[in-house]
């Protein structure tokens, strides 16, 4: 098995950070020559959906099982060929590691990713990539919302469950939450895919909205997502959607059994103050509320 010394400089070599020194050191392990032929091949794989320590136990059974002749056991070969598996399974699983980044209700996060693209998190979202070969394979999967300035470059992608995002521009912001996908261009162009393959071009000032099964255009004015200015605004939206926001930005959770959730809400609220953003949307939708630390029970008037 590689020392600790000898990982660290693995996953500097498949990042690019070696220094001439420590390249010069790596070429001295027995197993180099094997390294070389794997980190060049992965450059051209997907990262598969594997188990990285049954892939290892099951090389480990496939060796054991390999014939033997006489009663002459060659144990340094044997352990050679045990520590070569071992190290061909790390460096396979270094390659695949993700780098996760995760906002918390009421948290946002500003992210710089490895070309400098910068990517401002909103509340209860998630953001993950490939931790190596980034400038071969700019793709992010996004869970929640964010905003995104990306640098020049090859393609940049964003993944949603719902869609996906693919940069021929710079600034947008995307929202995939479960069951919403929004996509808004905020300076040059980029291409909406849904999960079913329906497209559209957005421009500066185009956005673009899932709603039954259907990519619905719309635009618009502000120079940058309301949400990183610490404001909601919605236009006839469900008032489950409404909630939901709320939770996400002030960490809260609602008892809402006995109201009417598809109720439509037009308004807004801020970030700034729990009580008066209750209010901006409770109190002109009629429901009474009470407020018990985190938890909010609402109840018709």
């Amino acid at each position: 098995m590689l020392s600790e010394n000898e990982n660290t400089y693995l996953a500097k070599w498949l990042n690019d950070e070696l220094t001439h020194n420590e390249v010069e050191e790596l070429k001295n392990l027995p197993e180099y020559d094997d390294y070389k032929k794997i980190v060049n091949g992965l450059e051209y794989f997907n990262a598969p959906s594997f188990d990285l320590g049954k892939s290892l136990e099951n090389t480990l059974e496939n060796l054991d099982k390999q014939p033997k002749k006489g009663k002459v056991i060659k144990l340094k070969p044997m352990l050679y060929a045990i520590s070569a598996a071992a190290s061909i399974v790390l460096i396979i699983g270094l390659f695949f590691n993700k780098v996760n980044y995760t906002t918390e209700s009421g948290q946002q996060l500003a992210v710089v990713l490895p070309d400098g693209t910068t990517v401002d998190l909103n509340a209860a979202s998630s953001l993950s990539h490939q931790r190596f070969f980034w400038s071969k394979n700019r793709e992010v999967t996004l869970t929640g919302e964010a905003f995104f300035k990306v640098t020049s470059g090859t393609n940049f992608t964003v993944d949603t469950k719902l869609g996906k995002v693919e940069v021929l521009g710079t600034q947008f912001n995307v929202k995939g939450r479960p069951g919403e996908f929004e996509v808004g261009c905020y300076e040059g162009k980029v291409r909406v895919s849904s999960a079913d393959s329906q497209q559209k071009i957005l421009l500066k000032g185009d956005a673009v909205l899932l709603k039954d099964k259907k990519l619905i255009p719309s635009k618009i004015t502000d120079a940058s997502p309301l949400w990183m200015s610490g404001e909601s605004l919605f236009n006839s939206a469900p008032l489950k959607e409404v909630l939901d926001e709320l939770e996400r930005q002030y960490d809260i959770t609602f008892k809402r059994d006995f109201i009417n959730q598809n109720q439509l809400f037009t308004g807004g609220f801020n970030y700034k103050d729990l009580n008066i953003a209750l209010e901006s949307v409770l109190v002109p939708m009629g429901i009474e509320y009470v407020v018990n630390g985190s938890i909010v029970t609402l109840s018709p008037k």
